[in-house]
């Protein structure tokens, strides 16, 4: 008899055991998405520079409520489209500027109203 009551206490406590584990790892996995889920913006923001074969030094600056400045001069528009790797602002002409991540902390940048690219790199 006093091994049923061992054998009943060791089930209880196997099955409280895996709930609680259930538990943690639940709350672990949360955790770790979250920490994925990171805003598209953030890996635009900055100020970026580029250098022409003229020696014309141009400036861009993503700031994080989404505003572009391009040597020092806001432009008007908006976001209208984000994914970590590319972002579309569309100024208040319409035109559209196409900024693409690269590798090594490097941007590409398309001027819809040039219809020029830039090779930006991340400065500050």
């Amino acid at each position: 008899m006093k091994m049923n009551k061992y054998i009943n206490y060791f089930f209880g406590f196997s099955i409280v055991a895996g709930l609680l584990s259930k538990s943690v790892s639940k709350k672990k996995n949360a955790s770790s998405k979250s920490k994925l889920v990171q805003d598209p913006l953030s890996s635009f923001i900055g100020t970026w520079s580029n250098q022409e074969t003229n020696d014309k030094r141009r400036f861009l600056k993503i700031t994080k409520e989404g505003e572009f400045l391009i040597n020092g001069q806001l432009i008007v528009g908006s976001i209208t489209s984000i994914s970590h790797d590319q972002l579309i602002f569309t100024d208040h002409y319409g035109y559209e500027l196409i900024a693409k991540r690269q590798a090594n902390n490097t941007l590409s940048f398309y001027d819809d109203a040039d219809e020029k690219d830039y090779l930006f790199v991340l400065t500050e």
